[in-house]
This record gives structure tokens, sequence and C-alpha cells, in this order.
């Protein structure tokens, strides 16, 4: 049986249940076998049979596999890909490397896997949360609250977020979309610096109102707003205190009724001052 933390969820059927395991009595078993070898063949002997016992003795074939923190991928597609079969022998699977397998799917952040003796293992991953998106030459990928661009993203569908651009690209991704591709680690961090700030509380200039994240030079990051595209040009230096007047700049137009008539907003435009740009009569 595949188990799961849900209750009577499966996978699959379970083989014929067996006797559980008299690890008192299999304790003497070892003792007895490990004495006899010891007299017998001497440590490599001893080794040698202990092996070979843990290889062959069906306490130690695979029966059950759990899985935990799974959110967009299903169990049974974390343990295709785990290459885990019910009847493996439990020591016979390289642990670091399944997980390593595991680690290979975009979604998954980091993955663990763990022998739960005799015949269980236990398998943990933790999913990327996708935050923004990143437009990197022609194509857009997500990326998570690291700032990785994880997933080349074929259709912007059922997912809104802000879309960074201007972030350099250092390396090309390949055909599948797979690798994740090198940015300007510099400028990305300052995206999800104004991503963390846009998302506590209730905000003028919060995340759902913000439609891009541009960087048009090394200088300079502009924010563009979700209602009506208006940008507010930001100084990188001194990036949180700028992010805050431009948010009660925005506060201001919205009661002022001024909100319509705005090209864009210079936020650092001198010390202690801004100017908006407004449309012509």
């Amino acid at each position: 049986m595949i188990s799961s933390t849900k209750k009577n969820r499966q996978f699959s059927k379970r083989p014929a249940k067996k006797k559980g395991l008299n690890w008192n009595k299999a304790s003497k078993v070892i003792l007895a076998t490990v004495m006899l070898l010891a007299l017998t063949g001497g440590i490599a002997g001893t080794v040698y049979g202990i092996k070979k016992w843990m290889s062959t003795c069906s306490y130690f074939f695979v029966s059950s596999v759990e899985v935990h923190g799974e959110k967009r991928l299903t169990k049974k597609e974390i343990l295709d890909l785990s290459g885990i079969r019910i009847g493996d022998n439990i020591f016979s699977l390289d642990l670091k490397d399944i997980a390593r397998k595991l680690s290979s799917q975009p979604w998954i952040r980091f993955a663990r896997v763990e022998r739960r003796l005799p015949d269980a293992l236990f398998i943990h991953v933790e999913e990327r949360e996708p935050v923004a998106l990143a437009r990197i030459g022609e194509r857009l990928f997500l990326v998570d609250r690291d700032g990785t661009p994880f997933k080349y993203l074929k259709k912007q569908k059922g997912f809104s977020a802000p879309v960074i651009t201007g972030i350099d690209q250092k390396g090309t991704p390949s055909e599948s979309g797979d690798a994740k591709p090198a940015v300007n680690r510099s400028k990305m961090d300052d995206a999800l610096k104004i991503i963390k700030m846009s998302r506590k509380g209730v905000r003028a200039l919060g995340y759902n109102n913000i439609s891009q994240i541009d960087f048009p030079d090394d200088q300079t990051v502009v924010i563009y707003t979700a209602d009506r595209a208006v940008p507010f040009y930001i100084n990188r230096d001194g990036l949180k205190k700028q992010f805050y007047r431009a948010e009660k700049i925005l506060f201001q137009l919205y009661n002022s009724g001024q909100y319509p008539k705005v090209v864009s907003v210079n936020v650092g435009y001198g010390k202690d001052m801004a100017l908006a740009k407004l449309k012509k009569k």
C-alpha cells in the first residue's frame, strides 16, 4: 500500500498482510548470526553475512510510502518521480539520490526521504510559492520567494502577479523551459523587496495594484500601477523610503481626484520632492 496522510486515501492495494516483526526474537537471531559468522569467517564474513541477510529478509521490503507537503503536485506524481516501488529492499535505495531526483522537478524546492524501519519510507517535499513573473528574453517565468525563475510559463492563465522586467539574462534557458535562467541578482532582490513591502496590509500601492516592476537602468526602478498603468519612477538608492513616498503620493492622487490625469510620477525628482506629469487639456 502506498499510504497518505489523509484517512482512507490509497494509491494501490497493499499486498497480503504479513505478521509484525518480533524485534526481540529478531535481535536474538541477529546476535546469534553475528557470533557464528565472527567465529567462522571473521569480521569480513560477519559484515557480508549481515548485508546478505538484510538484503533478502522480507521484513525489509518496502510495503508503504508516505508523502507529505504536496500542494500543486499529486502524491502519485511525486511517487512516480521518486522511482520507489513496493517490494524494493529498503536498504538498497539511495535516499540522497531519490531526494535529488525529486528536487529536479521545477515545483519542488526541497525534498527529504527517510526510512521508517522495518518496511516504510517517508517523503517530505516543500513546493515553491510563486510570487511574481519575470520576462527574460522572450519568455515568461514563474519566480519564487527566493527570486528563482523556476518554471517557464507558456500561457499566463490562472496566475496574476507583478511582472519583473529589465533583469539581465546571463544564460539561455533550454528549449523545454526547465532550466533556471541566470538574472541580475541585485535587481531581482530589489524587486522582491518591493513585492514584500506591497504585501503588508492594505495599501494604495499594494501587491494587487502593481502590474510591472521594470529596471530601465542600474539606478532606476519603475513601478506600474495595475489599474491605469501609471509609472512611478524610483531611485534604487533609498528604495524603501521612496516606495512608501510613492504610496503616499498615489493615495493623495486618489483622494484629490487627479489620478486619472496623471501620466507619470517621478518620486526621486529631488530631495523630499516628487514630480507628477499630468495630461494636457
